[in-house]
């Protein structure tokens, strides 16, 4: 059996590890019956953590961002693209990007995080006229984009990957390997650490793991650190996790009480909010925003809070022995919504590619 292609070349720039969104955006655009040509930004730096590393890292800056534009002008002339896609623009100079737009492609960048000016290490801001369309998933970037000289903005969401982001069965062995009324996956936040410090100071009588980078960051002492198993998890894992949990606590990328007036407006919504649905374990308790309660229906598909004590109470009352049942039905009815809604990225990147003109509209999704 064949699969329709669309016959869209795509020079598609991004970081490819288990678990990027850019590797997931990737995917949906070859569903959708596109050529992928990849340029790896990850393959560009050496996974180097120590202090020396990270010093060397820095040095090697330029360095590197040069080869970016080096192999993406390559990887141009030889594989002559319909559509040039780059994620956050960390690297590109405006003159690689003139001398596509020369040849008649266009060029589109997802900027993936809230912060966007005088961003080190990002050139994003320096080619925001570049680009003939812009995604992001906050509304109030579009106002500051088109200021700043932007061509088109789009305000799409976030997705998941069906392939990963699925139920999963576990035996004995793997469900002690996770097994936890509680689990949070993400990276350190000052604002995390602090609504997880009070929550858990009193009256915690629940096991509970996190999983993510950095929280190394707090000294050993702080009571926090104990939950914390080490490590992050990647694709591969992640439906374990949370198929070996009753609950997934979830912060997006806000920060009302942050000096960066980025992170005070932050996210909404971002790519957790669906992992954590799709995979039909843990019910989701997340921070309440206008987004998680247009995606999600409050107390049927999801749980919400607005600070430390309504978290705590929505812990007592859906950690219950007697909301078992209330939990799974919870946690299906978030993986049903996914499925209904279709809240993969293959609409979203429909929807680029109607906006770029290489479909018609018939294809067109509402993914805003």
């Amino acid at each position: 059996m064949t699969s329709k292609t669309s016959g869209v070349r795509i020079l598609f720039t991004g970081q490819y590890w288990p678990g990027a969104n850019s590797l997931y955006i990737a995917r949906a655009f070859e569903q959708s019956g596109a050529v992928i040509r990849w340029l790896n930004d990850t393959n560009l730096w050496p996974e180097w953590s120590s202090f020396a590393g990270r010093v060397a890292r820095r040095l090697l800056h330029p360095l590197v961002e040069a080869e970016w534009n080096r192999q993406l002008l390559q990887s141009f002339n030889t594989f002559k693209p319909d559509l040039v896609y780059i994620t956050n623009a960390d690297y590109c100079w405006p003159k690689t990007l003139d001398f596509i737009h020369k040849h008649g492609v266009p060029i589109m960048c997802f900027y993936h995080d809230p912060p966007w000016q005088n961003r080190p290490g990002s050139r994003f801001a320096e080619n925001i006229t570049h680009f003939d369309l812009i995604a992001t998933t906050r509304h109030w970037h579009e106002a500051e984009f088109k200021a700043a000289g932007a061509k088109a903005v789009a305000v799409v969401r976030f997705g998941y990957e069906p392939l990963v982001h699925r139920p999963v069965t576990l035996n004995n062995s793997l469900y002690q390997q996770y097994a936890a009324d509680i689990t949070f996956i993400g990276s350190y936040r000052a604002h995390r650490l602090g609504d997880l410090t009070t929550l858990t100071a009193t009256d915690f009588p629940y096991s509970f793991r996190i999983w993510g980078n950095q929280w190394d960051r707090i000294e050993s002492s702080d009571p926090i650190r104990r939950y914390w198993q080490g490590r992050d998890v990647l694709e591969q894992e992640m439906p374990f996790v949370y198929a070996a949990s009753k609950v997934a606590l979830h912060w997006v990328n806000w920060e009302p009480h942050s000096t960066d007036l980025a992170l005070q407006r932050g996210d909404q919504h971002n790519s957790r909010t669906f992992q954590i649905a799709a995979c039909g374990g843990a019910i989701m308790i997340a921070q309440r925003t206008q987004e998680h309660q247009e995606l999600f229906k409050e107390d049927v598909e999801a749980v919400f809070f607005d600070a430390e004590p309504e978290l705590r109470s929505k812990l007592a009352y859906w950690l219950a022995p007697e909301r078992e049942s209330q939990r799974r039905q919870m946690a299906l009815a978030a993986r049903q919504r996914c499925i209904t809604q279709d809240y993969s990225y293959v609409p979203v990147v429909l929807d680029f590619l109607f906006r770029l003109g290489f479909t018609d509209s018939t294809v067109r999704n509402d993914v805003g």
